[in-house]
């Protein structure tokens, strides 16, 4: 198989995953089976649907309607029959492939009835009977069957099926048994609606001669309420080598109106650069025309700052926690805060600003203000709408407080009126017993418009969507930090309640 077909297909998979959970109840788990034990190890991608949608939505038809077609089933037909944890696996190709090679593994509520429609199908399909470990299997053109007590195995070839009920029947090379599955699977939830699973090594750069960051993935995703939690373990194929405190979350709660967007973490310049490194391990990191996707992302949305955000404002978090809160107001304009701690090298940097700042027409004003001694950058702008005349612009203002640096876009953030505070994380996050080391939480009704008409891609997302991008409330994604070289994350889709 193609490289570019084997990301499009691991990316497709995840927004499918994503899609159908949307459309299911309360997920119902089947506890005594784990059914990954019908899939080699040399698997690709793993899809596992814990529970059928409800209906047939659109990449549902898709997907998985239209592969059924291709072998001349129909949902309708097969859903009848069907029971809970359809689990669909895609698999390498040694030459170049017109379609995936896949294996589904299609668990049986009515097993007389499944047996029933395969004996129908086979007698107007031209197959060949054969025999594996006892097993007796029926194979066709392009796809092969095989019946396991209450499960039913299809195959896009007789050598994938093999491979399957050989690492079933011996115990041997299925995924199941695979040590990171099962530490991975040990600190999800364990009734998820779906689970993905994904060899990243398959979707590595070709021309790169060291092994990329991270070489596996599982996802789970559960619908709960109005919300849908997506936790991510990514195996890092080396230890890491930032160790990051629990943030203590004081910054949770907010004046009203609530932040946009907030930032959290620690060792801003590393991390970053740790992450646009290990995306460009992935084809999927990089545009079709080689520019890595995360520093592209950055400068289109520091596009209209004055300033080099990665040399002149992540210096200010190279070392302890820092904090960023975005407000949104009007159109255009926007309102920022943040904090990190004050350290000696803090002061070179702000030296710098405050240069930039009277290059830009600035004066650099010392101030007293709560009794806290802040520096502002001011400039007087000719006003005929007011009575004096002209009106102050306020560029920026910082103090230090103690250990801590602040700074501010102007001074009512920096000293804001004392409202009563309000929380904006989920208050699941704030029941957590294991530590939190970062997070981004968005205020997604504030963003999808503007977002939108920079990135056109979000309007067809929506559009083919039915509109979920719209009827979302907030994201928030957690991380919590990387534990026997598993990188624990956690993203929370929070939408409007019907």
């Amino acid at each position: 198989m193609q490289p570019h077909h084997r990301s499009l297909w691991s990316s497709f998979l995840v927004f499918i995953l994503c899609w159908l959970v949307l459309t299911c109840g309360q997920p119902a788990f089947a506890a005594d089976s784990d059914d990954l034990i019908f899939v080699p190890r040399q698997a690709q991608s793993v899809l596992k649907l814990n529970q059928r949608p409800s209906s047939d939505p659109l990449l549902w038809e898709r997907f998985g309607v239209s592969q059924l077609a291709h072998w001349g089933w129909s949902w309708s037909e097969v859903s009848t029959w069907v029971g809970e944890g359809v689990t669909v696996a895609q698999f390498p190709c040694s030459e170049v492939c017109p379609s995936p090679r896949q294996l589904w593994v299609l668990p049986l509520k009515r097993p007389d009835a499944a047996t029933a429609f395969l004996e129908t199908y086979w007698q107007s399909h031209p197959f060949e009977a054969q025999v594996y470990q006892n097993i007796p299997l029926q194979v066709g053109k392009d796809l092969v069957t095989a019946r396991l007590g209450d499960r039913l195995l299809l195959a896009a070839d007789v050598e994938t099926m093999i491979a399957s009920l050989g690492s079933a029947v011996t115990g041997d090379g299925n995924l199941a048994g695979l040590s990171f599955y099962q530490a991975a699977r040990s600190q999800l939830d364990a009734q998820p609606t779906a689970l993905y699973y994904a060899n990243l090594q398959s979707l590595s750069r070709e021309d790169r001669e060291l092994a990329p960051t991270y070489d596996r993935l599982l996802l789970a995703v559960k619908a709960q309420n109005n919300e849908l939690h997506l936790e991510t373990l990514l195996h890092r194929t080396s230890d890491p080598t930032l160790a990051a405190d629990p943030l203590d979350l004081e910054f949770r709660r907010a004046q009203e109106p609530l932040p946009t967007v907030v930032v959290a973490g620690s060792h801003l310049p590393e991390g970053y650069s740790q992450l646009t490194k290990a995306l460009a391990d992935y084809r999927f990191g990089r545009t079709p025309q080689g520019d890595e996707i995360a520093s592209q992302l950055l400068r289109d949305l520091t596009a209209e700052i004055p300033l080099d955000v990665t040399r002149q404002i992540f210096p200010l978090a190279s070392s302890d926690r820092f904090s960023l809160a975005l407000w949104r107001q009007g159109d255009e304009q926007w309102q920022w805060w943040w904090q990190t701690r004050n350290t000696p090298e803090a002061a070179t940097v702000l030296q710098q600003l405050d240069d930039l700042a009277r290059a830009n027409g600035y004066e650099v004003n010392q101030l007293v203000l709560n009794k806290e001694p802040v520096t502002a950058w001011v400039k007087l702008i000719l006003d005929p709408q007011t009575s004096e005349g002209l009106v102050s612009d306020v560029a920026a203002a910082y103090e230090q407080r103690g250990d801590r640096l602040i700074l501010a876009s102007s001074l009512s953030v920096l000293f804001p009126s004392q409202h009563k505070k309000v929380s904006w994380l989920p208050e699941n996050l704030l029941r957590q017993r294991q530590g939190i080391r970062g997070l981004v939480y968005a205020r997604w009704p504030e963003l999808f418009a503007p977002l939108s008409q920079r990135w056109p891609l979000l309007q067809y997302l929506n559009g083919i969507s039915a509109g979920w991008l719209e009827r979302l409330q907030s994201m928030t994604l957690v991380n919590y930090g990387v534990r026997d070289r598993l990188q624990h994350l956690e993203l929370i889709l929070s939408s409007k309640k019907d």
